[in-house]
């Protein structure tokens, strides 16, 4: 190869190998930080969903309902709402599925009914999926919480 050749090739092929290596990691961070964008979408979704609900805030938690299910949830938890009293709403677990399209998540809610001083607390699994307008329960129960073999109430006197 010709010297005179040599000097402006190689710098232009190390700019190009440069830009190359940058633009890789420029498209490595993005795609990162889509996963995270979603990871941090579904964050917001659950923790708006349960303060709504711990304040019967109705229509906002009916934002994360589907549109076919909205009107019967809305329905249902006004009338829910004028005979009980929601004390505490708390998100145990969040996990999210490999493509993080869908999660399972794990809400324990206390409330009282009526007048009743008893707080009555529920165990509460969702499932939530991410569709074109972002994240949405797709269906709740309720669910057994796991009694501790740790202590029972024997166990102090």
């Amino acid at each position: 190869m010709n010297p005179s050749v040599r000097w402006v090739v190689l710098p232009r092929l190390g700019l190009v190998l440069t830009l190359l290596v940058l633009a890789s990691l420029v498209l490595a961070t993005s795609a990162c930080s889509g996963w995270q964008t979603r990871r941090t979408a579904l964050r917001d979704a659950v923790t708006s969903y349960a303060t709504a609900v711990r304040w019967g805030h109705v229509q906002k938690a009916a934002r994360y309902i589907p549109d076919k299910q909205r009107a019967d949830f809305i329905a249902r938890k006004r009338e829910a709402y004028r005979h009980l009293r929601v004390h505490e709403v708390e998100v145990r677990s969040v996990n999210l599925n490999d493509d993080q399209s869908r999660a399972r998540v794990l809400l324990a809610m206390a409330f009282s009914v009526g007048g009743n001083p008893i707080i009555k607390r529920h165990m509460v699994e969702q499932q939530w999926r991410h569709g074109d307008f972002g994240w949405v329960v797709v269906k709740r129960r309720r669910v057994k919480a796991k009694k501790s073999k740790s202590s029972t109430p024997g166990d102090l006197y």
